[in-house]
């Protein structure tokens, strides 16, 4: 094996499998985009374990490493904060994965989520699948990186693809937005049948509005059952969500959720403390 390690390295911050399995109570993580106000997450009422900050290749191309998921991730860094930084596949190549490589080591940062990418085009890339990315990555720089993949509870048919992705060396699964329980049990269930038996990290959707959800189900196409629909028009969306994330705490004895911001930081403040209220 071939190790790809920059010769001045600084304090390496926390692998997400350590973070989450040190955790006594139920914790957050964040997801962001890269244009997001800084401002907004220097004075958080409640730290998330990490910050994990989307890619976007079809915006910056990747041209060179002065993009903005990198400033972001780096002015985090320098902050202490935890960052899970996603790269996809998308209009990537080789040297460039090299250059990416040797500065994330140089700014200590160890955890990556590998996804092929939107409008993803096979032409425009050395790495036409995610296992090819992160055996890659594993290749240069052996178990520095703490590796995670995507994976989605609602698609019965992804689950042999998603075994490729662990065998290749992959280290967590952070999954696609649900709505039931029993889909995130079933995934669970079906994964380990797989002999699949990394960390799963449910990814929740904390929406305010009926029109909301179904604007992200368009987008992600993923399945809401028409009781769950119904009791929207009796409740709010932070209400049904918060009782779900404590239920799922509960019946499920899940500590960790990943959460899908869109950038709207007070919201997701506000639902954690409803979250906290519950279990308080």
């Amino acid at each position: 094996m071939v190790f790809f390690v920059s010769a001045v390295i600084t304090k390496m911050t926390r692998k997400i499998v350590e973070i989450i399995q040190d955790m006594g109570n139920i914790s957050f993580s964040f997801e962001v985009t890269p244009d997001i106000r800084e401002e907004e997450l220097d004075y958080l009422k409640i730290e998330p374990l990490f910050f994990s900050i989307t890619w976007h290749a079809q915006t910056h191309k990747c041209s060179n490493l002065e993009i903005a998921p990198l400033k972001l991730a780096n002015s985090l860094i320098n902050k202490g904060k935890n960052v899970l930084l996603h790269i996809s596949c998308t209009n990537l190549r080789r040297d460039y994965v090299n250059m990416l490589l040797t500065a994330l080591q140089d700014k200590g940062i160890c955890n990556l989520f590998i996804i092929l990418g939107e409008n993803f085009d096979p032409s425009n890339t050395d790495f036409k699948s995610s296992q090819e990315l992160i055996k890659y990555v594993r290749q240069l720089t052996g178990s520095y990186f703490c590796i995670g993949v995507a994976g989605f509870p609602n698609r019965d048919d992804k689950l042999l693809h998603l075994k490729e992705k662990i065998d290749s060396g992959a280290d967590f699964i952070l999954t696609q937005a649900f709505f039931d329980h029993s889909i995130l049990n079933n995934f669970i269930k079906k994964s380990k049948e797989l002999n699949i038996h990394v960390p799963v990290i449910p990814g929740i959707f904390p929406f305010e509005t009926k029109e909301e959800l179904e604007g992200f189900v368009k987008l992600c196409k993923v399945h809401v059952t028409n009781d769950f629909m119904e009791i929207l028009n009796m409740k709010s969306g932070i209400e049904v969500m918060t009782k779900f994330v404590d239920d799922m705490s509960k019946q499920l004895q899940i500590k960790h959720f990943h959460l899908f911001t869109l950038n709207k930081i007070q919201r997701i403040v506000n639902f954690i403390d409803k979250i906290n209220s519950l279990i308080d």
